[in-house]
């Protein structure tokens, strides 16, 4: 682990076994409520849809909770590591997968996406599209982590097994040479931008696109709602004491009959409803993926590791599954 000292490496290889299965007891009371009430909740999408990144969850965050002790017992620098290469590289594939969790952020976006702005019935979605969102994220979620197996790319990674070159001293974490050959992991620098990083980046930056689409489209709402709740209230019959006066008066009828009103103000509050369950399921997403990704890139820039922000890595990154728990 560089220049960490020995009580640093041992915090580091502590907290994984904390946060790992408060992920995994996150993950599997959201997968046991779902499966508890299958003949209902399981002909929605959108619970099929959390099924789906709970089941990711749970995987990794059970592999991201051994820490260190699938690393190669012996390695230096690492506390706790009881393991072998086989065991590295089980733990290397797993963690992987956890690429899959991202995807099913973004699949639960565009759902709320669907449903909000477009309207669509959730029978629409699951029969045009739903296919294609579980089978995207396993194609590419087990395609990548199956690319590493050949390429020998899961070795010690610092907090647990991930893509990393072996041995430490052949190539750092910004991909400058050292004075030994990589026995494996070759680029694995490369390998952790092209199957990981750079594809969470780009949904990071895709679901925050449709979330601006769908503030734009509740505050399009909102103001259309409160323009057509204006007219009808204008338009409502004029109550009198005086009945000559009262017949005197024309009433016009409304444009805006009170029933679809009403429907149009329940599917409003329906979609307001959606979208602040969207934003928190965001938040979890953004603060569960900044700090492992600006640690990432803090070592591929500088090649060298820092102990506050692997200690913020080794927290929130595998704790997806308990925060979505908490907005679930």
């Amino acid at each position: 682990m560089g220049a960490l000292t020995m009580s640093q490496t041992k915090a580091l290889a502590i907290i994984p076994h904390v946060t790992g299965p408060l992920s995994l007891i996150g993950s599997c009371s959201i997968l046991y409520d779902i499966l508890s009430d299958r003949n209902k909740k399981l002909k929605r999408p959108y619970y099929r849809i959390l099924l789906g990144m709970s089941i990711s969850d749970a995987m990794t965050s059970l592999w991201l909770g051994l820490s260190t002790w699938p690393i190669p017992r012996g390695t230096e620098g690492v506390y706790g590591a009881i393991g072998t290469t086989a065991s590295c590289t089980c733990q290397g594939f797993f963690i992987q997968l956890m690429v899959m969790s991202p995807i099913y952020n973004l699949n639960l976006s565009v759902y709320y996406l669907l449903l909000s702005k477009y309207h669509l019935t959730e029978e629409t979605i699951a029969k045009r599209f739903e296919r294609y969102m579980h089978a995207g994220a396993m194609v590419i979620g087990f395609g990548f982590a199956i690319t590493g197996l050949p390429l020998t790319l899961y070795n010690n990674a610092n907090l647990w097994c991930w893509i990393a070159a072996y041995p430490s001293s052949c190539e750092d974490n910004s991909g400058r040479h050292g004075n030994v050959p990589c026995e494996r992991g070759h680029n694995a620098w490369l390998f952790r931008w092209l199957i990981f990083y750079g594809p969470i980046w780009l949904i990071i930056i895709s679901v925050t696109g449709i979330m601006m689409m769908l503030t734009r489209s509740v505050r399009v709402e909102e103001k259309r709602i409160i323009e057509m709740q204006t007219e009808i209230r204008s338009q409502m019959p004029i109550t009198s004491t005086n009945q000559a006066e009262a017949s005197a008066v024309t009433v016009e009828q409304p444009t805006v009959s009170v029933p679809i009103a009403l429907y149009e103000t329940h599917r409003y509050e329906r979609s307001r409803q959606m979208f602040h369950q969207a934003v928190f399921y965001l938040g979890v997403f953004y603060i569960t993926w900044l700090f492992v990704t600006v640690n990432r890139m803090y070592q591929l820039i500088t090649g060298a590791n820092s102990f506050p922000l692997l200690v913020l890595h080794s927290i929130f990154g595998p704790l997806q599954g308990f925060l979505n728990f908490i907005v679930y």
